[in-house]
């Protein structure tokens, strides 16, 4: 099993992080261990696993056998399908190294923790919290001690996000968003830290009048013109703010985030999918996001689907899974 995420589209349609094609997509997979190499000793032939794999683009996802680093692979439980172990480690890596890295909030030692963080009563905001992202930065934040966890998303996905551990949840298509949030945060009514899902100049500019000027806010690059994830092949992408284009005050930190760096700190190298997440499975603390099982025609006709459904913006509150073999 796989996923196809938005930077899929990106990369097939736009050249994006591509230097030749043919290529191979896909940044997760699940399945199981056909073989380890020297010196792994705590996995074995036929564990169940699944591994964010985006270090070498020729062991990409989508195909029959993909080799990787121990350092991106994770066990997972025999209560947890391969469909939903697809989902996780690309968006779930994301979202903890956004939290805990680049927002700077304290790593806890455990989850979930018996003692309240230093901030748990500072108003968080995720913005498109469905996402799965947003899902699991949610998840995460719950079990880390966080009381006052606000989450934007179309309200069919509210009480979804509340189940997880949402504080209050908002309508972002709501134009009583900005009061809303205001009245729920109280004091001056602006949140000193946010994480945007979706990263479009829309997006961002409704956060430009809920964050704080001393706040910071985290945005998942690429930025996209218009309103939307994916966006059209006629809107730019951007790697940070164009001049005249940044909606926040001087003073507010803007943090653009690039997952692929997480490995730079060496804690969470080593520890954030090999111990951290499969700690988390086993529990049952983290829930994997829904699914969008793609299991019908050929291989080639599943994966067109899928990146025609993210093109158009059709998954909202769900992940694109791939069946690979036939």
């Amino acid at each position: 099993m796989s996923t196809l995420i938005p930077p899929d589209v990106y990369m097939t349609d736009r050249n994006y992080m591509v230097d030749n094609y043919p290529m191979i997509i896909g940044f997760t997979v699940a399945g199981t261990i056909d073989a380890l190499g020297a010196g792994i000793d705590d996995l074995m032939q036929g564990d169940r696993v699944t591994a964010f794999t985006y270090l070498d683009f020729s062991n990409r996802a989508m195909q029959e056998y993909s080799v990787q680093p121990r350092s991106v692979v994770s066990k997972i439980p025999d209560s947890l399908s391969l469909e939903e172990a697809a989902t996780l480690p690309d968006n779930f890596v994301c979202a903890f190294y956004v939290l805990f890295n680049q927002l700077g909030l304290p790593v806890p030692s455990s989850f979930p923790v018996s003692d309240s963080p230093p901030l748990a009563d500072t108003p968080i905001l995720i913005y498109g919290a469905s996402s799965t992202v947003g899902v699991y930065a949610v998840q995460l934040l719950q079990l880390a001690g966080y009381k006052k966890i606000i989450a934007t998303a179309s309200t069919r996905n509210h009480e979804y996000l509340k189940s997880l551990g949402a504080t209050a949840t908002f309508d972002y298509n709501s134009a009583s968003l900005n009061d809303d949030i205001a009245k729920f945060v109280g004091g001056d009514g602006k949140v000193p830290l946010a994480l945007d899902c979706i990263s479009a100049e829309s997006t961002l500019g409704i956060l430009g009048k809920i964050i704080g000027s001393q706040g910071k806010v985290a945005v998942l690059l690429p930025i996209k013109e218009g309103s939307t994830v994916t966006g059209s092949g006629e809107q730019e992408m951007y790697w940070e703010l164009p001049e005249g284009k940044n909606p926040f005050e001087k003073t507010t930190q803007i943090i653009y985030i690039r997952t692929f760096q997480y490995q730079n700190d060496e804690y969470l190298k080593k520890n954030l999918m090999p111990k951290i997440l499969p700690s988390l499975l086993q529990s049952g603390f983290i829930k994997p996001s829904r699914v969008r099982l793609l299991d019908e025609g050929s291989f080639k006709e599943r994966v067109e689907a899928g990146l025609e459904l993210l093109r158009n913006n059709k998954v909202s509150g769900e992940k694109v899974i791939v069946k690979i073999t036939a």
